[in-house]
């Protein structure tokens, strides 16, 4: 007989179930009682953890971002900012163009949901961000904390973001203009010496 999943284990499984019912069903087909099925638990379980499919999505999504030991210190500013943005970009593509397009569309219309979804995964990757990119920045000297407004946080992944989501795949080359053309350039007029 199997043992019963508990736990960081159960709750795992069934970010992984929704991650894979969000890809093949989009937002629109998005159900808990498809996560359910497909973690082989039930849908009271799931329901427990999160209320709303909204909440699970973001969780779902939330999981799915890179963390910030994962991103390679470069060494520079432009070297992280690019290998942030790629990993960031990889992570779209698995979820595709088409269900991101699907489930803004869909929030659009629910304030609440359009807040929980995109305030919630602005703010995780905004702190990536701080945390694998910004932060090594400062301490090699390149960048101060100041030079650093809110939308200059969160620029880079703004940016990769629209592109992905208005023209699909973003390749390295679009990768290294958002940085070289847009991001250094804006941290250059705030003082940042990069």
């Amino acid at each position: 007989m199997a043992s019963r999943r508990r736990g960081r284990e159960l709750e795992q499984a069934i970010l992984d179930a929704a991650f894979e019912e969000f890809r093949e069903a989009g937002y629109a087909g998005f159900t808990m009682e498809g996560v359910a099925r497909r973690a082989g638990t039930s849908k009271p379980v799931v329901y427990r953890r999160w209320s709303s499919r909204m909440e699970i999505l973001v969780a779902c999504i939330a999981n799915r971002l890179p963390q910030a030991e994962t991103v390679p210190d470069t060494a520079s500013l432009r070297g992280d900012t690019v290998a942030l943005i790629t990993l960031a970009h990889r992570r779209m593509q698995m979820v595709g163009q088409t269900a991101m397009l699907g489930m803004l569309t869909d929030v659009s219309a629910d304030p609440e949901a359009r807040e929980l979804l995109l305030g919630r995964l602005v703010n995780e990757l905004t702190n990536l961000l701080e945390r694998a990119v910004y932060a090594r920045a400062v301490e090699r000297g390149e960048l101060e904390w100041e030079h650093l407004t809110e939308r200059l946080r969160r620029l880079p992944i703004d940016l990769v973001r629209n592109e992905f989501i208005i023209f699909g795949a973003v390749s390295a080359e679009t990768v290294e203009s958002i940085v070289d053309e847009v991001v250094l350039p804006a941290l250059r007029a705030r003082g940042a010496s990069v």
